[in-house]
């Protein structure tokens, strides 16, 4: 049962680290163009942010693995995700990109809120200091990035929740584990123990990571200056 158990918490490891790093990637596409001064990508980008945020992620799930279930091509998909038998690679994939769809809105604006909480007066000495695009708009990320970071944590631990959606498939994760011991040896309350034990200390470590990552963050900030002070003026003559 140990390397059972080690392969479907490789497995959850796996759905979650790829679709979390790839819903952060279209999160920060949408809230790029939420912010764009081009009208027709800002309502692009917020009809995206919308309807991602709007849509169940069980049913994204549900959806992506079906149609991913019919295609014929399940035997040209390489061996990612762990666990899961060769022939439904395909629909682990599928499984992985409407788990990032699921979270990607939600990012977005939490992405968006965080830069906006800057205000106009601190965009604009962003843009007196003459720095190129890529500058600033790494200077602000910075900037904005303790604000965003409580959330984001917050969010990619629900997002672990969430992978629990590839159980209703042939795709090896954490809570099918448990559902299938759980049904062929009716120890009910240990293995639902073992996969809530398994579940709390993944998400207490997300927690710790985005955690630490705030405070790295906030002590540059309160850090003070190592710049010896300024000479005090003289003393005007008499």
């Amino acid at each position: 049962m140990s390397s059972e158990l080690g392969t479907a918490i490789w497995g959850t490891v796996v759905l979650w680290a790829s679709s979390g790093a790839l819903a952060c990637l279209l999160g920060l596409f949408m809230t790029a163009g939420s912010l764009s001064p081009h009208r027709l990508l800002r309502l692009a980008a917020r009809a995206a942010v919308n309807l991602t945020r709007g849509v169940p992620t069980s049913l994204l799930v549900v959806s992506a693995g079906i149609m991913m279930i019919r295609l014929p091509t399940a035997s040209q998909v390489p061996a990612l995700f762990p666990g899961t038998p060769a022939g439904f690679q395909h629909v682990a994939l599928g499984v992985m990109l409407a788990l990032a769809l699921g979270s990607a809105g939600h990012l977005a604006e939490i992405f968006r809120a965080a830069r906006t909480s800057l205000g106009p007066a601190r965009l604009d000495q962003a843009r007196a200091f003459g720095l190129s695009r890529v500058g600033r708009a790494a200077l602000l990320a910075r900037e904005s990035a303790a604000v965003a970071l409580p959330a984001t944590g917050t969010r990619l631990v629900h997002h672990l929740h969430n992978t629990a959606f590839a159980a209703l498939f042939p795709v090896t994760d954490l809570f099918g584990f448990v559902q299938q011991q759980a049904s062929t040896t009716f120890r009910v309350v240990h293995f639902a123990l073992v996969g809530s034990a398994v579940y709390v200390v993944f998400s207490g470590l997300i927690w710790l990571f985005f955690r630490g990552l705030e405070a790295s963050l906030l002590h540059r900030v309160a850090r003070p200056s190592k710049r010896r002070p300024l000479p005090r003026p003289k003393a005007a003559e008499s």
